[in-house]
C-alpha cells in the first residue's frame, strides 16, 4: 500500500495487515508526486493489479511503465474541491454548475488532469449514480464505469455503555436535545446553515437543542464566530476525534445533520443510519440515493435555513416520527452489507484482470495443414444488456477492499 502521511506509532503500524509506504505530506507538491509515482512503480512491478483511491495522477504516471490493469475509485471531484479551497471559484459555486461551466486556465488544467487519469483506467468504481453521471461527463467510457455502493457496519454496536451514562460522560445534560454534525469544516459542508437553524430552534420549537460539531478544517474560525452569536454553550466544537469517540457521539445524539452542497455517498450518513439515528440531509447528489424523504430521513434544500430548522424541529419534538425514521434507516443500512460491497469490488477486479489478460496463442496446425489464418479474439466483450441503462447526460454537461484470490494488488 502506498499513501500520503507521516510514519505511524507502533500500535497503528501493527493494525495494518500489509506493508504501508508513506510519502510525507510536508514535501513540496512536485517532489511529493514524483516520490509517490516512483514508489508505485517500485511496489507495483510484482502486482497483478493497481487499485487507486480517488487521486490517480501518480499511479497513472507510474502505470505508463508498469502497464498493469488499473482500477480507480472516484468519490468526489478533486478539481472542484481544490478550486474552492484555493479561491479559484466562489465558495458557494453550485457543484452541478461547475460540471457544465468553464473557468480559468488553472481550473481547466486541473479538470484535464483529472479526466486524463479517469479515462486511462481499466475500470472506474463510483459509489452512486450521481457520481457516475459526472465521471462519465469527464469523458470516462460508460462501459468501464461500475457503481458499487458504500456500506458500513454499525459504529455503535461495540459500545457497551448505556446511552444515559454515555451522555453524562460526554457532558450532555439529560434535558438537552443534541444535533450532531460530523464533517470536515469547509464552506460546502453547510455547517453555517445548521448553526443558523439552531438559532431559530432555541427561540421557538426546541429551546434545549444543542449542536455538537465533530471535525476540523479551514472554515472553523468563521463557524466559531457564527456560533458566538448564540447563547453560551449552544454549540460545541470538539475538533477531530478518534473513530470510537465519534461512535459514542452517534449513540448519544438525537439527530444527525448533513447539509452539504454536494456528496458522492456519505460514510457519515451511512454510519448514522446504521446506528439508527434520525438524519436531516441536504437534497443533493448521493444523499438522494441514501435517504427517502419521510421514510428513513428528511431531505431539505441546500442552504435553506428555514426548511432545515423545520426538519430538525420535527425529529427533535415528534417522538413517533423520530422512531419511525430510525427504524427504517437501520433496516435499510442492514441491507447494504460490507460483505456484499467487497464481493462487488472483487468482481470488478476480476473484470479488469480478464480484460488485460493476454490471449492464448493459436493452436499449431495439424500435420499437412496450413497455418491458421485467424487468431482468436483477445477477450469476450462484456455484455451490459443485463445492467440498468445509464441515463443520458443533460445537454452540455461534462460528462463507488479486499483482494481477488491469487491476486497481488498494489
Amino acid at each position: 500500500m502506498v499513501t500520503y502521511g507521516d510514519e505511524p506509532g507502533p500500535s497503528e503500524a501493527r493494525r495494518s495487515p500489509s506493508p504501508v509506504y508513506r510519502i510525507p505530506r510536508s514535501l513540496p507538491t512536485v517532489s511529493r508526486l514524483a516520490l509517490f509515482a516512483r514508489e508505485v512503480w517500485r511496489r507495483g512491478r510484482d502486482a497483478d493489479l493497481l487499485f487507486v483511491n480517488d487521486y490517480g495522477l501518480p499511479a497513472t504516471l507510474a502505470n505508463l511503465l508498469l502497464r498493469k490493469p488499473l482500477v480507480i475509485k472516484i468519490v468526489g471531484d478533486f478539481a472542484w474541491e481544490y478550486s474552492v479551497r484555493h479561491g479559484l471559484i466562489p465558495p458557494d459555486e453550485p457543484f452541478e454548475q461547475f460540471q457544465r461551466s468553464r473557468y480559468s486556465p488553472k481550473v481547466e488544467t486541473l479538470r484535464l488532469m483529472q479526466s486524463t487519469y479517469v479515462r486511462a483506467a481499466t475500470r472506474v468504481l463510483v459509489p452512486s449514480s450521481f457520481v457516475q453521471w459526472y465521471v462519465e461527463g469527464w469523458g470516462a467510457d460508460p462501459g468501464r464505469v461500475r457503481v458499487v455502493r458504500n456500506a458500513v457496519s454499525d459504529p455503535t454496536a461495540s459500545i457497551v455503555e448505556d446511552r444515559a451514562a454515555l451522555r453524562t460522560r460526554l457532558g450532555v445534560v439529560e434535558s438537552e436535545r443534541v444535533i450532531l454534525v460530523v464533517a470536515r469544516l469547509t464552506a460546502w459542508k453547510g455547517v453555517d446553515t445548521v448553526i443558523a437553524a439552531l438559532g431559530g430552534l432555541l427561540e421557538e420549537a426546541a429551546p434545549t437543542a444543542r449542536l455538537v460539531v465533530v471535525g476540523d478544517g479551514p472554515d472553523r474560525p468563521r463557524l466559531e464566530s457564527l456560533a458566538a452569536t448564540l447563547p453560551a454553550g449552544a454549540v460545541r466544537f470538539t475538533g477531530e476525534l478518534p473513530r470510537a469517540e465519534v461512535g459514542s457521539w452517534l449513540k448519544a445524539a438525537d439527530t444527525l445533520a448533513l447539509c452539504s452542497g454536494y456528496e458522492g455517498l456519505s460514510h457519515v450518513l451511512l454510519e448514522a443510519m446504521a446506528a439508527g439515528l434520525p438524519v436531516v440531509a441536504s437534497d443533493v447528489g448521493g444523499n438522494r440515493a441514501l435517504v427517502q424523504h419521510g421514510v428513513d430521513g428528511l431531505l431539505v434544500p441546500y442552504g435553506d435555513v428555514e426548511a432545515t430548522q423545520q426538519a430538525l424541529a420535527s425529529v427533535l419534538t415528534d417522538a413517533a416520527l423520530a422512531t419511525r425514521l430510525s427504524t427504517a434507516a437501520r433496516q435499510g443500512a442492514a441491507e447494504r452489507t460490507v460483505d456484499r460491497m467487497v464481493d462487488e469490488v472483487l468482481a470488478v477486479f476480476r473484470e479488469a484482470l480478464e480484460e488485460r489478460r493476454p490471449s492464448p496463442p493459436p493452436p499449431l496446425p495439424a500435420a499437412g495443414e496450413g497455418r491458421a489464418t485467424q487468431r482468436p479474439s483477445a477477450y469476450a466483450v462484456h455484455d451490459r444488456a443485463s445492467e440498468p441503462p445509464v441515463p443520458p447526460l443533460p445537454q452540455g454537461e461534462r460528462g463507488a477492499v479486499g483482494k481477488p484470490e491469487g491476486c497481488r494488488c498494489s
